[in-house]
């Protein structure tokens, strides 16, 4: 018993031998991760936007580790965020966090965004990094005292062709003037598309949202899951901006995924034969290096 226990501590050892250099790794790695320097990146320094627009004023940095952010204007004694915390609720301004670390190891985005911004956030601001030395990045931002004013439109997104029992989905993207349109309709065939429809039910989802980025845009997305055929037509969706109706449309097809597969087929075989269409034949390299290797062996025998 004394010697197995004896070879049982050998055992023990042998493996914190082993695990040694990768604990010296890892903690190596992530003490030049606590003691490297924070760098920005370059990003804009001037922003410019029109009155009521959002502007964003972006703080990308690299090596963080701990130490807290904060956003101030420069005019000002009083910081506007520390973190993603905001100070003055009355000021629609918040902090965009994101951990870009898929990008590169270590880079954070704090972008502070002040929405409907008016000429009164104009001025120059810091993002700034609360450590043993003071490291800043600085942005200046000019707000336009008029509304920028954008001619509405709207555009439809998907797939024209579906097979049989797949998803259809479509997106419309609808610009306002001045701000996002107030709304955004779906019609199929000439009637609106509802929700409580019988031929919809179960099947239908209409998701609207407005995007940050640039704020004039409504997006509505329509998925109808499982599709039959008589969903072929032609779907319609229409917004409401500046007291105007803007309408596009799209002409779905729902086919039969044997059929659409013979015609998938052709077609590659089509492309493959205009590749060369003065080649009647396509020799096979495994069928040509199996019959020089057959004729080497027959000189070789002989």
């Amino acid at each position: 018993m004394a010697r197995i226990g004896f070879y049982l501590k050998i055992l023990e050892f042998l493996e914190i031998l082993l695990l040694l250099p990768l604990i010296i790794k890892v903690t190596s790695y992530s003490y030049k991760r606590m003691t490297a320097e924070p760098t920005f990146l370059n990003t804009p320094r001037n922003v410019t936007v029109h009155m009521n627009e959002l502007a964003q004023l972006q703080c990308r940095i690299k090596n963080l580790g701990p130490k807290q952010v904060a956003w101030r204007k420069v005019s000002m004694d009083w910081p506007l965020t520390v973190g993603i915390v905001t100070f003055d609720p009355k000021e629609d301004i918040s902090v965009s966090y994101k951990d870009l670390k898929k990008q590169e190891e270590g880079l954070t985005q704090w972008d502070l965004i002040i929405k409907h911004a008016k000429p009164r956030h104009t001025g120059m601001y810091e993002c700034q990094i609360s450590a043993k030395n003071v490291y800043t990045h600085y942005v200046y931002l000019k707000v336009i005292d008029t509304p920028l004013v954008v001619n509405p439109a709207i555009a439809m997104y998907g797939s024209q062709f579906i097979n049989l029992h797949e998803p259809i989905k479509l997106v419309c993207n609808a610009t306002g003037g001045t701000r996002a349109p107030s709304l955004i309709d779906w019609f199929f065939n000439g009637h609106m598309i509802r929700g409580r429809d019988p031929r919809w039910k179960s099947r239908l989802r209409i998701n609207d949202y407005v995007p940050d980025v640039p704020g004039r845009m409504l997006v509505s997305e329509l998925t109808i899951d499982y599709s039959i055929f008589e969903d072929k037509g032609k779907y319609v969706c229409r917004s409401f901006a500046m007291n105007n109706f803007y309408t596009t449309s799209l002409d779905i097809s729902v086919l039969n995924k044997k059929e659409h597969g013979k015609r998938a087929d052709t077609k590659k075989y089509s492309s493959t034969t205009d590749e060369n269409p003065n080649s009647g034949y396509s020799a096979n390299p495994s069928t040509s290096l199996l019959a020089l290797t057959s004729v080497t062996l027959f000189i070789l025998l002989r």
